[in-house]
């Protein structure tokens, strides 16, 4: 009877022993699908530009509190009168408020000289402005710098070319509109028309918030052990903060990752090799940014994609 005890507690020793060695050394590779997710389908912000010409859509600052500086080789009175183009470009945009600060790392740069530049038979350009450092994001084209250049002085007392090209740099383009202030031809009777309020409006009120999304994930599966390659981008306003990637099986937490903080329009690529799951079974892996929900985010749900065998 003692015998056969041992023969049986042998048995099962060897049987357990082999399971386990089965289990958890690695098997052929299987490749995995992504099933579930949000990636490269993400939709742009919804602003209804109708016919309004604009440089590019969703182009905006990453914030509403801009501020501008002027060069001192502007004059006096021409400093007034940017001033004032200002102040009536926030009435109008609303949303917007303006700071003038003494240095260079404002947002808008205003130069001014006194060159004649021919754009045609009698015709100058009375100056040009337009963003000049932009990040593209599949979302947002954010307006890093704004420049103005202003030439000799217009003869209207109101500040037609001044707020002419203070709204190029918020990336509208000419219009037919003769009474416009966008037209390419400028006269003293020239205003803003109500439409690029309400497209500054749209613009603006999309909260600053970063958006965090995978914008690529391969992986294969080694019976319990998994190989990954993930590729999260921010697509948002703000930079994203540092967060943990979480690997989550049969609703368990299988591993953590640390991703460090993400600039805007840039990406962080992870690549990791024999993370070991739960078990053989090809249930579904799912992939979380933020697992816990502690960042606001544009949208969260392109934070999610989920893994599973490729028939």
């Amino acid at each position: 009877m003692k015998k056969l005890l041992e023969v049986i507690l042998l048995i099962g020793t060897l049987v357990f022993s082999g399971y386990f060695l089965y289990s958890n050394i690695p098997h052929d590779a299987v490749q995995l699908e992504v099933f579930e997710n949000q990636m490269s389908n993400e939709p742009e912000p919804q602003i209804e530009y109708g016919n309004k010409p604009v440089f590019m859509e969703n182009l905006r600052f990453n914030h509403k509190n801009i501020t501008y500086f002027i060069e001192p080789t502007c004059e006096p009175n021409r400093r007034n009168k940017l001033r004032e183009a200002v102040e009536i470009f926030e009435e109008a945009m609303v949303i917007l408020t303006f700071k003038e600060i003494s240095g260079r790392q404002a947002d808008i740069e205003i130069g001014c000289s006194n060159d004649y530049i021919e754009i045609g038979e009698s015709h100058f350009a009375a100056g040009e402005g337009g963003p000049s450092l932009i990040i593209n994001t599949s979302k947002f084209k954010i307006i890093q710098k704004g420049k103005i250049s202003l030439y000799k002085e217009s003869s209207c007392e109101y500040p037609v070319v001044e707020i002419h090209e203070l709204s190029h740099v918020f990336g509208f383009d000419h219009i037919a509109n003769p009474q416009g202030i966008m037209n390419n031809v400028s006269n003293c009777e020239q205003r803003i028309t109500p439409d690029m309020a309400i497209t500054i409006q749209q613009l603006y009120t999309i909260p600053e918030l970063p958006d965090a999304e995978i914008k690529e994930l391969a992986a294969i599966k080694k019976g319990k052990y998994l190989d990954f390659n993930i590729t999260i981008g921010n697509e948002g306003l703000t930079n994203m903060p540092g967060f943990n990637l979480v690997i989550v099986s049969k609703e368990k937490v299988i591993e953590k990752f640390v991703i460090e903080e993400i600039e805007i329009g840039h990406s962080r690529i992870l690549q990791v090799s024999n993370v070991k799951l739960n078990s053989l079974s090809n249930v579904p892996i799912d992939f979380h940014i933020d697992y816990t929900n502690q960042i606001e985010e544009l949208d969260k749900e392109n934070n999610f994609a989920r893994l599973n065998v490729l028939e």
